[in-house]
């Protein structure tokens, strides 16, 4: 019997005509964050997410709705006061009716420690703004531990 691996099998992406736009806006999103949690500002932080917003952290904790995703970011940080992330975009999918999925790539680090997690994050598209509705995270086997040593300047 021969299986016809790709005949019939859909695509869950959709090719925007403002792709690129759409794209750019949610790469400001992930940049916004970055600037929030390095001036330690959880409002502007927890501003990309929606009022109903599920997460699930590294560690697997699961809020459901903003006010308790901006309880748990004040706490974080102001126990990591010299907590700093990056973001790297793995791949977005653009869905039908306005949504995103994008995998994402998160490395924080503070002078102890370093730690890298992936994501998947659902983002929604609201009076052409681009909001973080669902965000599920889980950390890197091994990634945990000292930061690296910046690399050394030529």
């Amino acid at each position: 019997m021969t299986v016809d691996t790709h005949g019939a099998r859909p695509t869950a992406g959709v090719v925007a005509t403002d792709q690129d736009a759409v794209l750019s806006a949610i790469a400001g999103v992930f940049g916004r964050l970055e600037a929030a949690l390095g001036a330690k500002d959880a409002v502007a932080f927890d501003s990309v997410f929606t009022d109903d917003v599920v997460f699930i952290n590294p560690a697997g904790e699961m809020v459901r709705n903003w006010d308790e995703l901006h309880d748990y970011h004040q706490f974080a940080m102001r126990n990591s006061p010299d907590a700093e992330a990056h973001y790297d975009i793995l791949a977005v999918r653009l869905l039908a009716g306005g949504h995103a999925i994008v995998n994402v790539e998160q490395t924080l680090r503070t002078p102890d420690f370093a730690v890298t997690n992936r994501g998947t994050w659902v983002f929604t598209e609201h009076d052409d703004n681009w909001w973080v509705c669902s965000v599920h995270n889980t950390n890197v086997a091994g990634s945990a531990g000292p930061p690296a040593a910046e690399p050394a300047a030529h």
